[in-house]
């Protein structure tokens, strides 16, 4: 049975590591497929990695293993001997999670993958858009968006007792969010600010007992789960534009999508309070997310895989 190695620095539970896990069961679901997982770095074996149920598939440090195929995302690649990193012998699948890879002022230096060869796949098209941009993408581009659980979501949401007027998710901006909270505190309005990490369990908790959520992420995203994962939970969606959003944040059909500025983000987050559309636009966002379901994304990666010595021949 062919084997695909995937790579992991675990740190904390982050986005990030929540897609390379979705992929890492979408190839066990595969048959005639093997999955395993290497874990490098300083990676944190707490109850938020996800692997801890699959540890059959975790490789030793001291366990060798020749793989028929690579799964890197990030900086994963220099996991893969640097002598044959640019042309490898086998396959190399690399997930592309983020418009920073093709930016050359990146402090993480993604943008020097680029030039290797791999079949990509990128969660979102502006994040595609992006990377083809450079003229140094080597391999084939496949937009797949990113996906979720979208049946479990709708359970969480129906369940929650929407108590909370507004939730501002802002761990990545903490003071922009911290300013956007105070402008939006009012008597009798029930405003929480999360503006630390916080586990993903509490985190969608906040998200399914409030009436509109507010984010305040980075200026940039490749795709930013938490506003589709909201919009699965039934909460009204205020997300700002960065720019990997743009596929499913319709401003006016299905969220609140106001300009980078801490005025606009207020504005509208105040519309969506009194908001007597809300209903309408809940509804489209619902829609929106069972076309982002995992298992649309698990079909598509499937194809993938199905023909990957073809796509890597060519």
């Amino acid at each position: 049975m062919p084997k695909i190695l995937f790579y992991r620095d675990f740190r904390r539970f982050t986005g990030g590591d929540l897609k390379v896990w979705d992929y890492f069961n979408h190839v066990r679901a595969t048959p005639g497929w093997e999955p395993y997982v290497r874990f490098y770095g300083e990676s944190a074996w707490d109850e938020t990695n996800p692997w801890n149920s699959a540890r059959e598939h975790v490789l030793e440090p001291d366990v060798a293993l020749e793989p028929d195929a690579h799964f890197v995302s990030g900086v994963d690649w220099r996991q893969i001997d640097g002598a044959v990193r640019p042309d490898s012998p086998i396959p190399v699948v690399n997930l592309v999670q983020h418009v920073k890879h093709a930016d050359t002022s990146d402090t993480l230096l993604r943008h020097r993958f680029l030039p290797h060869k791999a079949i990509r796949i990128c969660v979102s098209r502006e994040v595609a858009q992006a990377i083809e941009a450079t003229g140094t993408v080597r391999g084939p581009v496949f937009t797949i968006p990113d996906a979720i659980d979208v049946a479990w979501l709708e359970r969480l949401g129906s369940a929650a007792v929407r108590d909370l007027d507004a939730v501002v998710a802002a761990n990545k901006q903490p003071e922009m969010g911290a300013e956007v909270t105070a402008r939006l505190e009012a008597p009798g309005r029930r405003v929480e600010l999360l503006d630390t990490r916080i586990p993903r369990d509490r985190l969608l908790d906040r998200l399914a007992r409030a009436r509109v959520a507010v984010f305040v992420p980075n200026p940039e995203e490749g795709f930013y789960l938490p506003a589709i994962e909201a919009m699965a939970l039934g909460t009204l969606v205020v997300c700002p534009d960065c720019v990997g959003n743009r596929s499913f944040c319709e401003p006016g059909v299905n969220c609140f999508r106001p300009p980078w500025e801490v005025d606009a983000i207020v504005a509208q987050a105040e519309q969506a309070l009194a908001s007597g559309d809300g209903e309408r636009l809940v509804e489209a966002a619902h829609a929106t997310a069972r076309r982002h379901d995992l298992a649309g994304e698990r079909a598509a990666f499937q194809d993938i895989l199905g023909r990957l010595d073809e796509l890597w021949a060519g």
